[in-house]
């Protein structure tokens, strides 16, 4: 499997903001910007240090990510926590040596593209938008400068130009792409028998020596959780909002503030004479459109109308049956040009030619709607709406910014934490590392429990933030080391182990015995005769065939392909402790069609992307000074 650095969805560039700004809002590692705590060195690359707390976001970003595949939770027993630290750590070691590398070479990002990927992300918008006001807002509450941040989101792109150009850079051959297809979408023909581990289960017989043994081999699977109680402070976005009251001057200010927000722009209802001018007109002929035009208006200054004018002469084929009209407008819906023309003039006035790319346009103003603000009585609910969101914004950022300072530079209480922000220090029930209640039942609050740093070291945690909104300080309050159970509380479960254990090992007795006469071209059907089971015969199958089990398909797709009216036979031990046989009769190979082709093709060049940028972060990792410092992780 590739050891990715980074998910590709989100990208490096993601990452430096998911560094900066998490939602909702909250900040890792705040303290760092007063300047606040020792730091711990997680890593040194080639003299570069990356700090303990940036190795920690790391691996709540990569524990965030998998969450998302399993709804926002990971089920117990999904995460492998120490292989999570250490890809983590590899992560954090090798961007860094990629932003080392871009520096050196002197990769570029302009101010615009910057700014593009800015007004891009959903955390500054208002409404839809990017909003100027917000970004600053954002950016000041959390003491980060302007400079700072854009130099990061930079070095995000910078980082993002050089692997999009590694990956981009793969190649695929049409022979490549059609042997990748040949296997893919092949399909075997074969029968299979399953012998049932559960026919053997009355020929085993346990006496008590055998329990023991099997306990005194087996002393870690039979021992009683380690467990743990915890104390907490809790931030609830739901019950801050309901202790945060708003004042009727506060709301009628905001929405003195926000008024363009809730007025209707001034439309203008306008009818036009257009005069077409060919791109293609020269000097010459654009004079004589010109003058074409002033005539036309001279026609309507001796008494034509407007309208049969139009009708007539216009080239504009939408609105010339109209007599010209175009229907209420707004500033910016005609152009710089007629804009500036149109929204100077009065009711009933008629312009004077005006030249666009178009050509000559003669503009009539039928009637003008003023602009129309919504009264504040029609507009309170939404006002207080978003004056509560801000206002909830605001004060959760402070907290959180309280929550990190105390929780660091107290980490031996949580008294300091609550006597900034007025938060409860609540108790859990036991908790184990794969359950609890209440908050145990969150995956990030049980692995932060049984951390170093929270066990072991006995200090408060980091910030911790759940899917629903909330954030939490951890620390233990009492620990119960994991003892072993006394055998005889174990004895059932280490019976039921053993006659399952070994049903399956005569099953597969059973099986390897026979297997011999089917490699030498007996029939299946012959060769499992007075055997317990149901044989499947001449099943067509695919790689992804989900009516066979998967070691069925493995094992069938690794089979040599059998001379014509010939067999190649196998075996192989079920999940469940059943043992097949199974004999291959037929490979056939299937035609791609284009479609097949185009998205193999794809493929090919993601995959083979992915494995050369592998390969230029393994070259970078191999000539680098690493040193990393496991004691601080």
């Amino acid at each position: 499997m590739l050891l990715k650095i980074r998910d590709k969805a989100s990208g490096w560039f993601a990452y430096a903001i998911i560094i900066m700004i998490t939602i909702p809002f909250a900040l890792w590692g705040v303290h760092e910007y007063f300047g606040g705590g020792a730091r711990l060195v997680a890593a040194e690359v080639n003299g570069t240090e990356i700090t303990t707390r940036e190795f920690q976001r790391e691996v709540q970003r990569q524990r965030d990510q998998m969450a998302q595949f399993f709804g926002g939770r990971l089920p117990d027993g999904v995460v492998d926590e120490q292989a999570l630290r250490e890809h983590a750590l590899q992560s954090v070691i090798r961007r860094e040596l990629v932003r080392q590398m871009v520096s050196e070479r002197g990769f570029t990002i302009s101010q615009q593209a910057v700014a593009r990927e800015l007004s891009g992300i959903e955390v500054f918008h208002q409404n839809g938008v990017f909003d100027p006001e917000r970004y600053n807002r954002l950016l000041e509450a959390q003491r980060i400068s302007r400079g700072a941040f854009e130099a990061d989101v930079a070095q995000g792109l910078r980082l993002e130009q050089f692997e999009a150009g590694v990956r981009n850079s793969a190649l695929v051959t049409d022979a490549e792409v059609r042997e990748y297809l040949r296997l893919s979408n092949q399909e075997r023909t074969l029968s299979y028998f399953v012998i049932p581990a559960e026919e053997y289960a009355r020929d085993v017989n346990i006496d008590d020596e055998q329990v023991q043994a099997y306990y005194a081999q087996n002393e870690e699977r039979f021992r009683t959780p380690e467990r743990v109680r915890l104390s907490y402070v809790e931030l609830d976005l739901d019950r801050l909002e309901t202790e945060l009251s708003v004042s009727e001057s506060e709301l009628r200010r905001h929405y003195r503030q926000e008024l363009d927000r809730f007025t209707s722009p001034e439309e203008r209802r306008a009818a036009h004479i257009l005069v077409r001018v060919p791109r293609d007109a020269d000097d010459a002929q654009v004079e004589a459109l010109r003058t074409q035009a002033r005539e036309l208006r001279a026609r309507i200054d001796e008494g034509d109308d407007f309208e049969s004018v139009a009708r007539e002469v216009s080239e504009d084929d939408f609105s010339a049956g109209d007599g010209g009209d175009l229907g209420y407008l707004q500033r910016g819906d005609l152009g710089s040009a007629l804009d500036g023309v149109l929204f100077t003039m009065d009711e009933g006035e008629i312009s004077q030619p005006v030249r666009t790319n178009e050509g000559f346009h003669i503009l009539r103003l039928i009637e003008i709607q003023p602009a129309e603000s919504e009264p504040f009585e029609a507009v309170r609910d939404e006002v207080e709406q978003e004056v509560r969101a801000r206002q909830v914004e605001s004060r959760q950022i402070e907290l959180i910014e309280q929550m990190i300072t105390q929780a660091y530079e107290n980490p031996r209480s949580l008294a300091a934490v609550a006597d900034a922000t007025g938060l409860e220090i609540r108790e859990t029930d036991w908790l184990t590392r794969e359950e609890g209640e209440g908050i145990g039942e969150q995956d990030a609050v049980r692995q932060a429990a049984f951390s170093t740093q929270v066990l072991q070291e006995e200090r408060n945690s980091d910030l911790l933030e759940l899917a629903d909104g909330r954030a939490l300080v951890i620390r233990v309050k009492e620990h119960e080391p994991s003892t072993p159970r006394p055998v005889e509380e174990v004895e059932d479960r280490i019976r039921e182990l053993i006659r399952a254990e070994e049903s399956a090992r005569l099953a597969r007795e059973a099986g390897e015995a026979l297997l011999q006469a089917l490699r030498e071209g007996e029939a299946l059907s012959k060769v499992i005769q007075g055997l317990p089971g149901e044989l499947e015969e001449g099943r067509t199958v695919t790689r992804e065939d989900a009516r066979v089990p998967n070691e069925i398909l493995r094992t069938a797709f690794g089979l040599p392909a059998p001379e014509e009216g010939q067999q190649t036979a196998g075996g192989v031990s079920l999940e469940d402790g059943d043992y097949a046989l199974l004999t291959l009769q037929s490979v056939q190979n299937v035609e791609p069609d284009q479609r097949e082709l185009s998205s193999a093709r794809s493929h090919l060049r993601g995959l083979y992307g992915a494995l050369d940028f592998e390969a230029v972060l393994e070259s970078l990792q191999a000539q680098a000074d690493i040193k990393i410092h496991r004691d601080n992780l």
